[in-house]
């Protein structure tokens, strides 16, 4: 089992990369001619945005070394994942249909766990010892 401080790499790598492969699916849909190339972008846009913002929080606010995350860490996390993971499977299901709710619930998924996730990492970044 790898240490704590490699598995909160890990983690903060993990969890804005399956973002951003989930709001490339639009964008794919669109080029088969699934979706529209608009609906698509409106869809894939913010996501691929939100989650290039993640990837650099995540790497700005890494300190390197051994340091140990607090036990808390996997609690404060989750609840901003679990928001991104439903802003990801509304592209997901975004690139099979046109609603308009699909993109409202989207925008709004990545924005609260967009913040919740970004505020959580910092936290326990700066609580690792």
């Amino acid at each position: 089992m790898p240490p704590a401080s490699r598995s909160l790499r890990l983690l903060a790598f993990t969890v804005p990369a399956a973002l951003a492969i989930s709001g490339v699916q639009p964008l794919l849909a669109a080029l088969t001619h699934q979706v529209g190339m608009q609906w698509a972008l409106e869809l894939a846009a913010p996501t691929l945005f939100v989650a290039g913002l993640l990837m650099a929080t995540g790497r700005l606010s890494d300190q390197g070394g051994d340091a140990l995350p607090p036990w808390y860490s996997a609690w404060a996390l989750l609840p901003g994942t679990f928001l991104l993971a439903g802003a990801a499977s509304m592209c997901i299901f975004g690139a099979f249909v046109e609603l308009a709710q699909i993109q409202r619930v989207s925008w709004s998924l990545l924005a609260a766990g967009a913040v919740g996730w970004a505020a959580a990492l910092l936290w326990v970044r700066r609580a690792a010892r």
